[in-house]
């Protein structure tokens, strides 16, 4: 189990970074490796958005929503059980893949940098493996 948190920290080149510290509090999520996928998804995700040119506020509008809601779904289904739980997860899936598709707009359209985006789909690729495997239901 983990046993640390996360603050932000601001590199010497101006992005976001996840940093962990340790932690005082523990909830169901912090044992949920996809939570912690989730939330660097999320923050290097994010600078990205907040760091786009004119003229992109809608998409920008659009992922922030998607990103928040891939990781907060992450959180809650980690606290539920039953179906309630496999449809936070898949909620959360879609959220993720739906955030890709917003990377992927935002590079095609030059208004994002390829190689960050490529990061944070590399991250939302393996967040949706791990939901999609969460969401599935156990047969015992």
């Amino acid at each position: 189990m983990h046993n640390d948190s996360y603050s932000n920290s601001k590199t010497s080149h101006g992005s976001w970074t996840v940093v962990r510290r340790e932690r005082r509090f523990t909830f169901d999520h912090h044992s949920l490796d996809a939570y912690h996928v989730a939330l660097e998804a999320m923050v290097r995700g994010k600078n990205i958005l907040n760091n786009l040119p004119q003229g992109n506020a809608k998409l920008k509008d659009h992922g922030e929503r998607a990103f928040d809601s891939a990781f907060t779904n992450t959180a809650e289904g980690s606290a539920h059980s039953g179906a309630e739980r496999l449809k936070h997860f898949r909620i959360a899936r879609a959220e993720a893949g739906e955030s890709a598709a917003v990377l992927e707009g935002l590079a095609a359209l030059g208004a994002a940098d390829e190689s960050e985006v490529d990061r944070v789909l590399e991250l939302l690729s393996r967040l949706c493996a791990m939901l999609t495997r969460l969401a599935k239901i156990r047969r015992r």
